[in-house]
């Protein structure tokens, strides 16, 4: 069981290092701690960078997001996954058809 002294000493979520309970931000790499954890590691903040910014790269920020549980983290991966495949499939295919159309090949889509 946690101790609930905020004199206790507990350890940053992302340097290790001790801080003290009460802390909102680490004294050693000033990341907040707790309700003052960055945007970027929240499960909107995610989603957001998934979509429109980092794509598969955003798997960093799940797995040391302090917020996200184990299993969330596992779901986020297994679906961040999925959604790079499925995105560099359809480039894929898009590059297919338009190389077929640049290089006469219409036969594909039936135009002769």
């Amino acid at each position: 069981m946690e101790p609930t002294d905020p004199g206790t000493p507990a350890t940053c979520w992302n340097c290790k290092r001790a801080i003290e309970r009460q802390d909102k931000y680490c004294r050693h790499c000033g990341k907040g701690q707790g309700s003052t954890v960055s945007w970027y590691y929240t499960h909107p903040g995610i989603i957001v960078m998934t979509l429109f910014g980092l794509g598969p790269f955003s798997l960093g920020l799940v797995w040391k997001s302090p917020v996200i549980s184990r299993e969330a983290k596992i779901a986020y991966t297994v679906l961040i996954l999925g959604f790079t495949w499925f995105v560099g499939l359809s480039i894929y295919k898009a590059y297919q058809g338009i190389n077929a159309l640049l290089t006469g090949g219409l036969g594909v889509y039936g135009l002769q």
